[in-house]
């Protein structure tokens, strides 16, 4: 299958593309620059210049592969419109194919807002944070374009982590850096996770079954964040060393991503589970140790 990826070198994004690769498929990622171009390549990919703010640079791509990717995100104020010009632009080229199309949009589970304890699944009314009020309306625009010929689907992932990116791997460099995992909040709100490769295998799994609806990409696990970068302290060599960082200094430099981290989730998924996806990855509280390998095999240390 011929796949276009939108974010084909970021952390998720190259993720999807070697997943996609080893399975065979031939993947086309959208990219801004030479450099790019390399890590696309290197990862099996073939790269098309262009830029998530001009749709005519990437129409033509998207509407040559069998199924879009759209996990790209921009930076600036107006991100937001360019995110929707770019979901208008995969979907008017996938509806404009002679053939059978397939369009993901990326989301992510803070669309869930604070769940409470009672788990939230696909089926739970998207409730935002005011950081992504926005979302809903993005996954909307995607799943209604849906016809006979046109398969859409939304992917919302948990908080990833793995390699030298992601939510612990910042508390692995805290430590190496200060001793002890710095955390934001006081630490009991609970958090959704996936590990990236873990993830991208259900963006494959979406891709080849065009398969339509929301799915959760989250491995079922509710740690809370203290005792999260407690375990990340640990295995980093910081016997467990942990430092609460108050949400009202950490938006000096965070703006309102810190109040995100802060946000109390119990998420699962159902329909990903339903469509055979399987995380390989034990939850990461159970595999603090192994992120840890993969962090320091990733950054060199």
């Amino acid at each position: 299958m011929r796949v276009f990826v939108t974010g084909s070198t970021g952390y998720i994004g190259n993720a999807v593309v070697r997943s996609l690769v080893r399975a065979g498929h031939q993947v086309t990622g959208l990219v801004r620059s030479e450099e790019q171009a390399e890590v696309l390549r290197a990862s099996g990919g073939e790269p098309v210049r262009g830029d998530l703010r001009d749709p005519a640079s990437y129409r033509d791509a998207a509407l040559n592969h069998e199924a879009s990717v759209h996990i790209g995100f921009g930076h600036g104020p107006d991100a937001v419109a360019v995110d929707r010009g770019a979901i208008e632009a995969l979907l008017d080229a996938a509806a404009a194919a002679s053939t059978p199309r397939t369009v993901v949009y990326t989301s992510g589970v803070l669309c869930l807002g604070p769940t409470g304890d009672e788990p939230a699944d696909e089926d739970t009314p998207p409730d935002p944070i005011p950081l992504v009020a926005w979302r809903p309306g993005h996954e909307e625009l995607t799943l209604r374009a849906a016809t006979r010929a046109l398969t859409t689907a939304v992917v919302r992932p948990g908080f990833v982590y793995g390699g030298a990116k992601g939510l612990i791997a910042g508390y692995f460099d805290s430590v190496a850096k200060t001793g002890a995992a710095s955390f934001i909040g006081d630490g009991t709100n609970r958090m959704a996770l996936v590990h990236h490769d873990d993830l991208a295998e259900l963006y494959r799994l979406i891709v080849e079954r065009r398969a339509g609806g929301t799915f959760h990409g989250v491995d079922g696990g509710a740690p809370r964040i203290a005792e999260l970068a407690s375990a990340a302290s640990q295995a980093a060599g910081g016997a467990g060393a942990t430092r609460s960082v108050p949400v009202e200094q950490a938006r000096e430099t965070m703006g309102p991503f810190a109040d995100a981290l802060c946000t109390d989730q119990v998420v699962v998924t159902r329909r990903a589970l339903e469509l055979g996806w399987r995380p390989r990855h034990p939850a990461a509280l159970e595999a603090m140790g192994t992120c840890y390998q993969e962090w320091r095999q990733a950054v060199g240390r």
